[in-house]
């Protein structure tokens, strides 16, 4: 008997179980909060230097201690005075050095001001002074060949003589090369009244017995013309008994000036105690030529 199996009646899978899982509550952390906005933090001012009070205060001193040096002292303080008026309306610190600056420094021009304006007017009136003698002053030029020219006369040279270029007011001279006093001609303008020879012979007379109480007074005396000229010579003796001789050349008209004072006549001086050193200081005479 074929027995049919019997169908086994389905089932149902039974779940399969689960492991029991407790369920884990994870802590709730508060989120991160930002630190709360805070204002960069103001920056402290620096303190403003009291620069142009000190400044001004300095050249104050500067200007009262170097007043005599005005070119120095017064710019100082017109300085000092600036910068302490600037300090004091920029409401600057420093306002007493600021005050401190303007009084020294307007004290230093008070003082300063006078002094060269005195200072300037004094050399102005120098360099006038030096000017008018300059101008007024004839100065002998040069030596050309054997003729000294001046603006107040030219003359010859002497054979063997040579010009000395050391003139001033109308005043040359000319000598051996390598002689001394002895052989020296020297030729001047001569300010004053002349008068007549006699009147010459006088006054050198009343000198020479002042300079040599115990000489002879003038020893010769002469009056003659040269280039249409009236000459005086006279001669007398020095300390050492040597004969020395000067020619006045009268020149009247003359216009020029020595030391703001006119002109009236031309000495010729030189040694004449030969008859060699008394012809070369005539030999000028002869030649000399007044303008």
């Amino acid at each position: 008997m074929d027995q049919t199996p019997t169908p086994l009646e389905p089932t149902t899978p039974e779940p399969a179980s689960q492991p029991f899982t407790q369920a884990t509550t994870l802590p709730i952390t508060s989120p991160i909060t930002p630190p709360m906005f805070q204002a960069p933090p103001t920056p402290i001012a620096a303190p403003v230097k009291s620069t142009l009070a000190l400044w001004s205060m300095i050249l104050g001193i500067v200007s009262i201690v170097l007043a005599l040096l005005f070119f120095i002292a017064a710019p100082a303080a017109i300085v000092a005075i600036t910068l302490g008026i600037i300090a004091l309306a920029k409401h600057r610190p420093g306002k007493g050095k600021s005050i401190a600056g303007i009084i020294t420094g307007g004290v230093a021009l008070l003082f300063v001001i006078p002094f060269a304006t005195i200072v300037a007017f004094s050399a102005l009136a120098s360099l006038q002074e030096a000017g008018a003698k300059l101008q007024a002053t004839p100065i002998a030029a040069s030596s050309t060949g054997n003729i000294v020219t001046t603006d107040c006369y030219n003359y010859t040279i002497p054979a063997n003589y040579v010009y000395e270029p050391n003139s001033k007011d109308c005043f040359t001279a000319v000598n051996i090369s390598g002689g001394d006093a002895l052989t020296r001609i020297q030729v001047k303008g001569t300010t004053g009244t002349i008068g007549t020879l006699s009147e010459v012979v006088a006054k050198y007379n009343a000198s020479l017995k002042t300079t040599y109480p115990n000489g002879k007074g003038i020893i010769d005396q002469e009056q003659f013309t040269a280039n249409g000229k009236t000459v005086y010579y006279i001669s007398y003796e020095d300390t050492y008994k040597l004969l020395s001789g000067i020619y006045i050349v009268n020149d009247p008209q003359s216009t020029k000036l020595v030391d703001g004072v006119s002109i009236n006549a031309y000495s010729v001086l030189g040694y004449t105690y030969n008859a060699a050193l008394k012809a070369n200081v005539r030999s000028v005479v002869d030649s000399l030529v007044t303008k």
